[in-house]
């Protein structure tokens, strides 16, 4: 059976966030809408707007992760390791 969401060219992005122990890791979902972000992943937060302080460059470089499909079994690991990659880029 293919993943719920196969094609998600067509789908649209929703930022999100997660609390680690390490601090907060933001990232994009994809999902045909925000309330699937809730219902498929509720240990992330859907922000409709970036919150007020963070810069727009870092916001920039966020965007430039790969969307996760909403319904992605491994969806925090996903989240944890793009976020990793974004941050290692931007120290090296």
């Amino acid at each position: 059976m293919p993943p719920l969401c196969a094609d998600i060219v067509d789908m649209d992005r929703f930022l999100v966030s997660y609390e680690h122990g390490s601090g907060t890791v933001w990232g994009y979902v994809a999902a045909d809408v925000p309330q699937e972000v809730v219902a498929f992943l509720p240990e992330f937060d859907v922000w409709e707007e970036p919150p007020a302080g963070m810069p727009a460059a870092y916001l920039a470089d966020i965007a430039t992760l790969p969307s996760i499909p909403v319904d992605a079994a491994d969806a925090i690991d996903v989240l944890l390791k793009n976020y990793q990659v974004m941050n290692a880029a931007l120290v090296s």
